[in-house]
């Protein structure tokens, strides 16, 4: 299951759905937005909401791809 952003440049994907041999998590973000009583553990970087880190990653993934949207297969 995923989610498209028409004017986004990113996939949200739930990782459960990935194959089992995918790398680990490495950030957590939005965890302000999580229910009330859901404690994380802190295991790996827990950010309320998006990291500067995470904002880079994304930028030089886009770069990477040209500025452009990806095509998904079975979206208009």
């Amino acid at each position: 299951m995923f989610l498209d952003f028409t004017k986004g440049h990113w996939l949200t994907i739930y990782r459960d759905r990935l194959p089992s041999d995918m790398p680990p998590a490495t950030m957590r973000i939005m965890t302000a937005k999580r229910p009330k009583g859901v404690i994380l553990p802190d295991d790996i970087p827990n950010y309320p909401g998006y990291s500067v880190k995470f904002i880079l990653k994304l930028l030089f993934a886009w770069m990477a791809m040209g500025f452009r949207r990806p095509t998904v297969e079975g979206v208009p």
